[in-house]
């Protein structure tokens, strides 16, 4: 997401000179840059009406009930609002956010939160195919944590955004703050030497009565997926860029490092796995590295879990944390070299570990993804990502795909990492 709106101050000699425009833009409350629509290429422009009525329908739809949903709640609502904020903040049009709050403000009195133990907030009570449900990190972040910190940082950069809503956006602030680290009074992070750590899943949550049970499933205090975790950098990556707290800082270097350093390389490619195990609860024996362990580490055949995974790093460097230059081009080379089929229309991909399922069956199994935030660095992923945009209107949310493409073609191709210069001096 493009950076901080530089907001001009008229000068005294201008107040003089040209007193009439003056006056009318003091009254307004800042002097207001051209937005990155009004800058965009008409084709751009072109792209952007076509879906903006697209997104308020899909804002303007009945929420669903998170006691009578699926797991698939947590996508399918994100993908309500977080577009509505990634709207404004490409068009300035203040529709987007008088859909989003009251969206955001229904979600809020879902959640559920302990009487006795304020650090068991969440939204947990959803349907679970008859599987014993949990707290996931993911969640909370997509629902929560994410959007809210990005129309945060849109009502500080705007005075009269402060005006109407600044109260609710910093009281929302503090407890998306706290949220976040309610995983650690959680018993979920967990530091493994003075420059690695990570996460784990729960050992216990709250039922649906309001007791604190214990985890029972597999998973229970065992290693979180990659892709989870990777989800929850761009959280991280928003509050530190609008603190400057080195506890963000700390914590995305130390699980970036755990993550990196399961990276195979053989010189074509690199690959990941979906998760890897380092705690005890992660095998049948309750000793690290001895037998069998309790949950798989492989390759995902959903290959749009590493289109994540990527989307991740590149948030982290452009935070100026733990990756470098040498580690995008690698996961350029992965993408444009080893995955992408050489085809164009639309472009395909195997997925990381080569695989592809030329079938068709399954349109998220066994084939590969365009990772689009690399076109902040190499121009060849921008092309491939504006031959994809026809196709990618067919999938279930077309809009999302678009949006992203808008903004990143709003800056130039650069290896510069964006956010360094407005993080906050400590």
């Amino acid at each position: 997401m493009p950076g901080n709106k530089k907001r001009g101050k008229i000068t005294f000699l201008r107040a003089v000179l040209f007193a009439v425009p003056a006056i009318l833009l003091l009254l307004s409350g800042s002097y207001a840059e051209e937005t990155l629509l009004e800058k965009a290429a008409p084709e751009q422009k072109k792209l952007f009406a076509d879906i903006k009525p697209v997104i308020l329908r899909g804002a303007a739809q009945t929420p669903l009930q998170l006691k009578d949903s699926e797991e698939s709640y947590f996508w399918l609502m994100s993908a309500r609002i977080i577009p509505l904020l990634q709207a404004y903040h490409y068009s300035h049009d203040p529709v987007f956010l008088a859909a989003y709050v009251p969206l955001q403000e229904q979600i809020l009195s879902q959640r559920f939160i302990h009487t006795t133990r304020p650090e068991w907030k969440g939204w947990f009570n959803f349907k679970g195919n008859g599987e014993e449900i949990c707290p996931l990190i993911d969640h909370d972040t997509i629902l929560y944590y994410v959007p809210v910190l990005m129309f945060v940082k849109e009502v500080r950069e705007d005075p009269k955004l402060k005006e109407k809503y600044g109260a609710k956006a910093e009281a929302w602030f503090k407890d998306v703050e706290e949220s976040i680290r309610d995983w650690d009074k959680r018993g979920c992070w967990h530091d493994l030497d003075e420059k690695t750590g990570y996460y784990s899943t729960v050992t216990e949550y709250p039922d649906k009565d309001g007791n604190v049970a214990k985890n029972k499933t597999i998973f229970s205090g065992g290693t979180v997926q990659y892709n989870k975790v990777n989800a929850l950098y761009e959280a991280l990556c928003l509050a530190y860029r609008m603190t400057g707290d080195s506890w963000y800082r700390v914590r995305m270097e130390k699980s970036a490092k755990f993550w990196r350093d399961h990276w195979r390389e053989d010189g074509k490619h690199v690959e990941w796995n979906y998760r890897d195990h380092y705690l005890p609860a992660d095998y049948e024996s309750g000793v690290v590295g001895k037998g069998k362990t309790r949950t798989g580490a492989w390759v995902h055949r959903k290959g749009g879990y590493y289109r994540l995974d990527v989307s991740a790093a590149t948030m982290l460097y452009d935070v100026g944390i733990f990756f470098k230059q040498p580690d995008m081009e690698k996961l350029i080379k992965t993408n444009l070299e080893f995955m992408w089929r050489k085809d164009t229309t639309p472009p395909t991909f195997k997925n990381i570990n080569g695989v592809y399922n030329a079938s068709g069956v399954k349109y998220n199994y066994d084939k590969g993804w365009l990772w689009t935030s690399l076109g902040h660095f190499d121009p060849r992923i921008r092309e491939l990502w504006k031959a994809s945009i026809d196709n990618a209107k067919k999938g279930w949310a077309p809009w999302s795909d678009t949006l992203g493409y808008l903004i990143e073609m709003s800056y130039p191709v650069s290896w510069e990492p964006r956010y360094i210069k407005e993080i906050p001096k400590k």
